[in-house]
């Protein structure tokens, strides 16, 4: 054993030195051909003064900047939500949007005890929105931007509530 050489899981003998494999597997979301949500309601709480949404931030001590972000984010997603809401098929994608997003909230919380509070980085949520994006392209054109504002709207109805690590 004195000319082998230790690998992952292998032990390779003699002159032949093999490498470790790395494999990356790209996922795809499969794309959306039209909203399958029956329901055309999109429900936003009225945190008007976006009371909810910065006490939870402020509970889960991000900085004033991010807290900033989120209400200018929300309003910016806001302005779309009215474009989307003039139309019965621009809600029920709306609503698809909405419960996808939770969706992708759901995988990154979901082990959590009720009333705690997220314990991930913002970046564990948002590595989901670009298959998100994707998914929709071809129904409705929506970028990050937008999805992180429903994040936010989400956050003000009760949906999510932050801590930063």
């Amino acid at each position: 054993m004195e000319n082998s050489v230790e690998q992952t899981h292998n032990t390779v003998s003699g002159d032949l030195v093999g490498r470790d494999k790395y494999i990356i597997q790209t996922v795809m979301a499969s794309k959306a051909k039209s909203a399958i949500r029956l329901e055309e309601d999109f429900f936003i709480n009225s945190d008007e003064d976006n009371s909810t949404l910065l006490r939870k931030l402020k509970d889960g001590k991000t900085n004033g900047l991010t807290r900033t972000r989120a209400i200018t984010s929300k309003l910016s997603a806001m302005k779309i939500i009215f474009q989307l809401n003039k139309s019965e098929e621009g809600k029920r994608i709306l609503a698809d949007i909405y419960e996808n997003l939770l969706t992708c909230v759901s995988k990154v919380t979901m082990p959590m005890e009720d009333g705690e509070l997220l314990k991930h980085k913002s970046d564990d949520i948002f590595s989901h929105f670009p298959a998100l994006v994707s998914r929709y392209e071809d129904i409705i054109e929506i970028d990050e931007a937008f999805l992180e504002g429903l994040l936010y709207i989400a956050t003000s109805n009760c949906a999510i509530r932050w801590k930063v690590e």
